[in-house]
């Protein structure tokens, strides 16, 4: 069976949000719970190609005191719009869950279920804190022209962590002052992440 994924109507997004074609956009949990209720479910492949649609994804920068988990996408990846980009979020689209969510619980959980998909945590490495920052738009490209970007902190409580799909991705510890010299490297949601998050 196709995969289902969350969606929102790009003419309901831009009532909710002030629209900026390629930036950050501050937002709270009331806006974020907004977007949950008027969200809906499609078929992946219906939405690809369509900007009627934007889909959420939930995009977290994993941190440990002054230092980001930085990944590599591989030819491994199903997105070949991706490949060899640099980028420091883990996440991906959000599908049907079993257990009914309210809100901003919702994005929380798929989130979470896309890191322990995507990295382990070792050596007794923990979540400290999952924070929600804002949005992320970029219609300058067309993978990213259908989607809007949930932007977190990550923050854990040690750097023992590995990448899980290895095939996908690779992924390796940088610290802040060094992300200026890879800036041009790293996907659009990254970089706005950077704009605002770490310069």
């Amino acid at each position: 069976m196709e995969e289902l994924v969350f969606a929102v109507p790009t003419g309901i997004l831009w009532k909710i949000l002030p629209y900026n074609a390629n930036g950050f956009i501050k937002g709270d949990s009331g806006a974020l719970n907004r977007i949950v209720e008027n969200g809906v479910f499609r078929r992946r492949s219906e939405l690809e190609d369509d900007p009627a649609f934007k889909q959420i994804i939930p995009y977290g920068i994993i941190s440990h005191l002054d230092s980001f988990y930085l990944f590599t996408r591989k030819t491994g990846q199903v997105e070949k719009r991706l490949h060899h980009k640099l980028h420091l979020g883990v996440g991906g689209h959000m599908n049907p869950v079993k257990t009914e969510m309210q809100g901003e619980q919702y994005p929380l959980h798929e989130l979470k279920r896309e890191l322990l998909e995507e990295v382990n945590l070792l050596n007794y490495c923990k979540i400290e804190e999952i924070k929600f920052h804002g949005f992320i738009n970029d219609d300058s490209i067309p993978v990213s022209r259908v989607h809007l970007g949930l932007l977190y902190n990550i923050r854990l409580s040690a750097h023992h962590i590995s990448v899980k799909e290895t095939d996908k991705m690779s992924a390796r510890w940088i610290n802040k002052a060094a992300v200026a010299g890879i800036y041009d490297e790293m996907e659009t949601w990254t970089r706005i992440a950077v704009d605002y998050f770490i310069r």
